[in-house]
């Protein structure tokens, strides 16, 4: 469907246009009705009025249940563009390409057949700042809140309402002030911020307000992405995260249809911002072992995987890249690559049976349903910025996730 249709079709269910709609076809069937009633002489009984009332109930109740899941599939497109081929062409930062000639042929099939091409060679709108494998991780850390724009608060309540269908709840979080590599060390300068803070911003960077513009029009608009430093969002640190079986298999993990970003697309194994529960000491400050317990909290959190059954974390071993997601409006995101002693049946039984039990308001996955894919078949695979195609089948994806395989494959061969 083309975006304008979709656009079209947003605000028609978002003005209740389904309801009136429904609502207009019912006071048609009950004039035709009448007319007919009365022309064969017959007379309207109470009951049939009351029948059409009920019925009335029941097609705007179904309306509704309609209109709430068309909302949610629309969502994030309305908050975040999925033209990503514009977006990349929007800045001149150099972005991570990614070449497809060593895919399979059935893969290579598939995308020549989607994208109506023989286009193998895709740029994809993420902006690796720095690899780190090997490389010594310090934190500057301040306890200062970040202060949203004046003319971002003006409009922060319809911002919010952009994430309607999602469930969402606040929380304390790691801003990113700055980054940079100096003295052979990569050093993050962090201060405070909140989710709310990051959802009306870097996660409604595309959405379009009263005034006829949006905040990357405003904020992002290029042709330079502003530095960390330089930058008016949120930002609030992430991580996308492989975890591989002790068989050598990749885990990914089908997203689910509630969460602020990318709907049931599928996730990298582990996809979730640093928590400040486990990430923050017993004074409130950040520290690289901070860091380390919140990755080790997440894997458990989302996966189930407890921590005596992965390899030791260690930052300056694990830690393979700091990006950018330009999608975000540049929104700050570490990688890293981690063994698991469990072999990959071991894993999902133990995910499939945990969550089974879990309670559904924790919001402590993601996801319920994990895709396999053997490390040695990983270069196999077709990458693009909206999808992976493995064995001929495709799998959505959103570009901060395409973009961690591309760096995770360069770690790999690196390696």
């Amino acid at each position: 469907m083309k975006r304008k249709v979709k656009k079209l079709i947003y605000e028609f269910i978002k003005r209740d246009g389904i309801t009136v709609s429904i609502a207009a076809m019912v006071i048609l069937c009950v004039c035709i009705d009448i007319a007919l009633s009365e022309k064969q002489g017959i007379t309207i009984i109470d009951w049939t009025i009351f029948t059409t009332i009920i019925s009335a109930l029941i097609l705007n109740s179904i309306s509704g249940v309609l209109k709430k899941f068309l909302m949610n599939w629309l969502e994030d497109f309305t908050k975040l563009t999925d033209d990503y081929e514009k977006l990349s062409s929007k800045y001149t930062n150099k972005m991570i390409v990614y070449d497809n000639c060593g895919a399979s042929q059935e893969n290579l099939k598939k995308l020549q057949k989607l994208k109506k091409s023989d286009k193998k060679r895709v740029q994809l709108p993420v902006i690796c700042d720095y690899k780190l494998n090997g490389c010594q991780i310090k934190i500057k850390d301040s306890t200062t809140r970040y202060e949203i724009p004046d003319t971002i608060k003006d409009y922060f309540e319809q911002l919010f309402a952009a994430h309607g269908t999602s469930k969402v709840y606040n929380q304390l979080t790691i801003r990113v002030d700055n980054w940079k590599y100096k003295n052979g060390k990569f050093v993050i300068k962090t201060s405070r911020t909140t989710y709310f803070n990051s959802l009306v911003t870097n996660r409604a960077m595309d959405f379009r307000l009263k005034n006829g513009l949006t905040l990357r029009e405003q904020f992002e608009y290029g042709p330079f992405l502003h530095t960390l430093k330089e930058s008016s969002l949120s930002n609030h640190i992430g991580f996308n995260g492989f975890i591989e079986s002790s068989d050598g298999y990749i885990v990914f993990v089908k997203r689910g249809n509630k969460l602020s970003i990318g709907k049931g697309t599928y996730g990298n194994s582990i996809g979730a911002s640093l928590k400040t529960k486990y990430a923050l000491n017993e004074v409130k400050k950040f520290t690289e072992e901070g860091l380390k317990k919140g990755i080790s909290h997440e894997i458990q959190n989302e996966l189930k995987i407890p921590k005596e059954e992965l390899e030791e974390l260690f930052l300056d071993k694990h830690l393979i890249a700091a990006y950018r997601d330009i999608v975000e409006g540049g929104k700050p995101q570490l990688l890293f690559y981690l063994r698991s002693r469990w072999p990959k049946d071991r894993i999902e039984k133990n995910f499939l049976y945990t969550i089974k039990k879990s309670d559904k308001n924790l919001f402590l996955e993601d996801g319920k349903k994990l895709l396999w894919i053997p490390r040695k078949e990983l270069d196999q695979i077709c990458i693009w910025s909206d999808m992976i195609i493995y064995q001929g089948k495709v799998y959505r994806m959103v570009p901060s996730a395409t973009a961690s395989i591309v760096m995770l494959l360069e770690y790999l061969q690196e390696k």
